[in-house]
């Protein structure tokens, strides 16, 4: 399983590449994860509902299920992405996407916000590449636009190593900074 991270500003565009890219990848045939980071906390459930006033008694894990999906709340200090991605992922997926966890040792690609700067050097190894919305800036790493997800799924599928669905998968990190991800896995 990949593993890729992308960072920046809120409301930068990260969502919406990860939106993007995860339907082009699954339309591929590929099996693709999510993890986002809340830092401000989340509501899985509505107000009121039963499964939301079992969280609010205070119980440490609230579950529920549907005909064709399920869902897992549990009560957790400190939760290391690496580690929920490890725990509670299916292992045959192809390929995770995360928002945020911007501290992960895992590969990145950086989304600039309104003001910032596209650096000629990249400060950081984990850096794949850069989403530039303004553009015309130069770079030692490839730079994308906001919208062109194609590309930007192409890039990654190469840089990453992901292998077409249905042929032998790649084992092994794929980027050097990647084996402290799996040896955390």
């Amino acid at each position: 399983m990949r593993l890729v991270s992308f960072v920046g500003p809120s409301n930068s565009g990260k969502t919406r590449m990860i939106e993007q890219l995860a339907a082009i990848w699954t339309t591929a045939g590929y099996r693709v994860g999510v993890l986002k980071h809340c830092s401000k906390g989340y509501q899985l459930d509505r107000e009121g509902k039963d499964s939301e006033r079992c969280w609010t008694a205070g119980a440490a894990v609230v579950g529920i299920v549907g005909p064709e999906e399920f869902a897992v709340r549990r009560r957790e200090e400190g939760a290391d992405p690496l580690e929920v991605i490890a725990r509670t992922f299916p292992k045959d997926l192809d390929l995770v996407l995360l928002e945020g966890f911007h501290e992960a040792p895992v590969s990145q690609v950086r989304v600039l916000g309104p003001g910032e700067e596209l650096p000629a050097r990249s400060p950081d190894p984990r850096l794949l590449a850069w989403v530039d919305p303004v553009g015309g800036g130069k770079s030692d790493l490839p730079v994308f636009q906001p919208l062109d997800f194609d590309a930007m799924a192409g890039f990654l599928a190469s840089r990453l190593g992901l292998r077409r669905p249905g042929v032998e998968r790649a084992t092994g990190p794929a980027l050097r900074h990647e084996s402290a991800a799996k040896r955390a896995l």
